[in-house]
């Protein structure tokens, strides 16, 4: 049987390689876990925990509440978070959960919404988050190679990264700092993560497509040679894409707080 295609949304519900964003690690850290360290931090769209298992490791003391819509991430996700609810962010909010917060982290999902204006809207309106510091990481569409494959007349969706089956909204730095405003957010501080080796991502899944099949998502995090990658090439790498984030940055991540905050 041939593999699906990347469209075919029913025979792959769920088809992440997931690792965690060094950039919302770093800006966590300097926003809100130095002067928190018992932060209470909500992740919606948490996936299968890659994010809230690193912040674990580097700060034990935070408090980390998934939102995650997929059956299957739940799971995984509550290997990492203290705890995970199954919906939507709106059927969470729906409960009028007690629990306030000081962040709010949405990697990678403002874009998979019809309508993210009125998504954050709704979030920063929210009593539980009215005083959180916001998170939010984009892909850039406007990364080097993506502006090589426009040039070239190439746009083929994928199962992940910026060609993404399921994105409905695109974003460079500017258009997702103007987002955030409109929304009723004030901007603090952005960062982007590299994309010199992301670029060679679709290879990467390959070597990684049983574990995803047999529902390990988070094998390439757990490999030792993406550990090497961290410590050792990814911080230069990270330096040299900072210079010029609006080409060389993969993923936009942009600190914002609600304005009546």
């Amino acid at each position: 049987m041939s593999a699906p295609f990347p469209l075919d949304l029913e025979r792959t519900p769920y088809a992440y390689v997931e690792r965690p964003n060094p950039t919302i690690q770093r800006l966590l850290a300097s926003w809100v876990v130095r002067d928190a360290p018992s932060a209470r931090i909500l992740d919606i769209g948490c996936g299968c925990g890659a994010n809230a298992r690193a912040l674990k490791e580097t700060a034990p003391g935070v408090r980390v509440v998934g939102v995650e819509p997929n059956a299957r991430a739940v799971e995984l996700a509550k290997e990492a978070c203290d705890e995970v609810f199954h919906g939507t962010s709106d059927a969470w909010l729906e409960t009028e959960p007690s629990e306030t917060f000081d962040a709010v982290v949405l990697s990678d999902v403002v874009e998979h919404i019809a309508d993210p204006l009125a998504f954050l809207r709704k979030l920063a309106s929210a009593k539980q988050l009215e005083n959180a510091t916001f998170i939010v990481s984009v892909p850039n569409y406007a990364v080097w190679y993506n502006r090589l494959r426009t040039l070239g007349g190439r746009f083929d969706y994928a199962f992940s990264g910026l060609y993404d089956r399921t994105h409905l909204r695109f974003f460079t730095r500017k258009s997702i700092r103007d987002l955030l405003r409109h929304a009723g957010f004030r901007i603090l501080d952005d960062g982007s993560t590299p994309s010199l080796f992301q670029s060679t991502a679709p290879l990467l899944r390959k070597l990684f497509e049983n574990d995803v099949a047999e529902g390990n998502h988070l094998a390439l995090a757990d490999s030792g040679a993406y550990r090497l990658y961290r410590n050792y090439v990814e911080p230069v790498e990270g330096a040299i894409c900072n210079l010029w984030p609006e080409l060389l940055g993969f993923q936009i991540v942009v600190v914002a707080r609600p304005t009546r905050a």
